[in-house]
């Protein structure tokens, strides 16, 4: 927007308070991503176990997790895609980049999936 967020709140987009954010961080910080770390034995072992990979879709052809549903990243906010990672299921993410997998793993989190873990 032109005017930044002034202009952003005058054509009445919703903004988010700066505590808002803080303590989004502070939730961010607190999560132990080491004891999402999960291997596909394990995770295959979990109570409802929905294997998502989040990976290009050319690498996922090539290879995946046997019943793996693909997610193009960009599209994982869209209403389809949300109703389709169930919150009774454990979603195990799969990513090539843990730096990617944990922000998945954190955005889920944070929107209240209650069992999140990552592929190691």
């Amino acid at each position: 927007m032109k005017d930044g967020i002034k202009g952003w709140k005058k054509a009445g987009y919703p903004v988010v308070s700066q505590q808002a954010l803080l303590d989004a961080l502070t939730a961010v910080n607190s999560i132990n991503f080491a004891s999402m770390l999960v291997n596909e034995v394990d995770a295959a072992k979990l109570n409802n176990a929905t294997f998502v990979d989040f990976r290009d879709k050319a690498i996922f052809d090539k290879a995946h997790v046997s019943g793996a549903n693909h997610v193009v990243y960009a599209e994982m906010f869209t209403k389809p895609m949300m109703e389709e990672l169930n919150k009774s299921n454990s979603l195990i993410i799969i990513h090539d980049v843990p730096e990617t997998a944990g922000v998945i793993a954190a955005t889920l989190i944070m929107m209240d999936y209650p069992s999140i873990y990552i592929l190691k």
